[in-house]
C-alpha cells in the first residue's frame, strides 16, 4: 500500500509560505517608503552637490566657467561687489567655440552693470575642467594681492568647486562660496525636468570621482 505523503508535504511547505510571505512583505514595506520619501531622498541628494557659506567680506569674488543662461555667475559676483562683500570681481573664461574665450562676454556685462575697470580682472585660460582652473587663476590672484576669494559658481557646482580650491590653495587662501542660481537645477525638484535630470546625474558622477582626483 501507497503512504500517503500529503500533510507531511503540507508541514515542508508552510515554512516556504511564511519566507515567501515575508519577503515580499518587506518588499512592499521597501517601495512604499521609497514613494513616501522619494521627495526627501532626492532633495539630499540633490542638496549634496550644493555649498553655501556664511558671507564675508573678502579681497575679490571669482566667477568660473561655465556660465548658464544669461550670465547669471557674473550677475552674482556683480551683486556681491555692489553689495561691499568684495573690492574686485575676477572673471575666469575658457576657450570656447571659434576662439572665443567666455571672458570676451562676462566682461562686457560685468561693465555695464557697474563694476568700473580698475575693480575687474579678467583672466582667460585653457583650462578645460575645475581643477585645471583652479591652477590656472593662482598666478594672476597672487599677483593682485588676493588672499581671500568668494568663488561663485552654479548651485550644481558650488561644492565640488569649494573643494578643489580649498585642496589646492591650503592656507595661503580663504575661500568661501556663494552660488549662483541655474535655470534648470532646483535641489529639491531637479528629478522633475529632463534638464534637471541631466545637469543632476552629470555633475554627481564629477562630484564623486572629485574625492579620488
Amino acid at each position: 500500500m501507497a503512504k500517503s505523503s500529503g500533510p507531511k508535504n503540507a508541514g515542508a511547505k508552510a515554512p516556504r509560505r511564511r519566507r515567501g510571505f515575508l519577503f515580499w512583505f518587506t518588499l512592499l514595506l521597501l517601495v512604499l517608503a521609497a514613494v513616501a520619501f522619494h521627495r526627501a531622498i532626492l532633495t539630499s541628494l540633490g542638496e549634496m552637490l550644493v555649498a553655501q557659506d556664511k558671507l564675508e567680506k573678502c579681497d575679490a569674488d571669482l566667477v568660473l566657467s561655465g556660465e548658464d543662461g544669461d550670465g547669471l555667475r557674473t550677475r552674482k559676483a556683480v551683486d556681491l561687489y555692489k553689495e561691499g562683500w568684495v573690492k574686485k570681481v575676477v572673471l575666469s573664461g575658457a576657450r570656447e567655440t571659434f576662439g572665443h574665450y567666455e571672458t570676451d562676454f562676462a566682461a562686457p556685462l560685468a561693465l555695464s552693470l557697474g563694476v568700473p575697470p580698475r575693480d575687474l580682472i579678467v583672466i582667460p585660460s585653457r583650462a578645460r575642467s575645475t581643477q585645471e582652473e583652479a591652477i590656472a587663476v593662482q598666478p594672476d590672484l597672487q599677483r593682485a594681492g588676493i588672499h581671500s576669494l568668494i568663488l561663485v559658481t552654479s548651485n550644481f557646482h558650488s561644492s565640488r568647486a569649494r573643494r578643489y580650491f580649498r585642496r589646492l590653495y591650503g592656507d595661503r587662501m580663504k575661500i568661501i562660496v556663494a552660488p549662483a542660481d541655474n535655470e534648470f537645477f532646483h535641489p529639491d525638484s531637479w528629478w522633475q525636468t529632463r534638464e534637471g535630470m541631466k545637469y543632476f546625474l552629470w555633475e554627481f558622477t564629477k562630484y564623486v570621482t572629485s574625492y579620488f582626483s
